[in-house]
């Protein structure tokens, strides 16, 4: 087989697990395969000398590349998600003041903690505060 389909091949299959793995791992081995092919095409060379080259090229790219990507991605702030701060909703079960539990919001179980200054009964109004990593700070409406 002519290396230059070899390597343009192993690119391809290395992209292709890639995007089902999401790794950032076989990406650089993906592009070093690429660049391999591009150089045997351009320079024939002996097969152990591709494979070395293939390795560093790979292993380099990996020491690299994946730590800009990661950087990049800290850098990057995070979405987190959106709850409608003093949104009001029905509670579906008892909660004791500093307490936390479980209770229903915009139809999903969301972990919610009672920061208010009394209890919360089934049935009673409450009110979303803030919200605390993925929880729900929320106070009975009328305190």
């Amino acid at each position: 087989m002519n290396p230059f389909w070899m390597w343009a091949a192993l690119s391809a299959i290395l992209f292709a697990g890639e995007i089902l793995t999401t790794s950032f791992v076989l990406v650089f081995f993906a592009a070093a395969a690429l660049i391999m092919a591009v150089a045997v095409a351009i320079m024939p060379m002996p097969n152990d000398v591709q494979l070395i080259v293939f390795g560093v090229l790979g292993l380099l790219g990996l020491a690299v590349g994946r730590k800009w990507i990661r950087a990049r991605m800290a850098a990057r702030p995070s979405p987190g998600f959106a709850v409608d701060s003093k949104s009001e909703f029905t509670a579906d079960r008892d909660l004791a003041v500093g307490a936390e539990g479980a209770m229903l919001y915009q139809g999903a179980p969301w972990t919610v903690v009672n920061s208010g200054t009394s209890a919360i009964a089934a049935g009673d109004r409450v009110r979303v505060i803030q919200t605390s990593g993925i929880k729900l700070m929320i106070e009975r409406v009328g305190q």
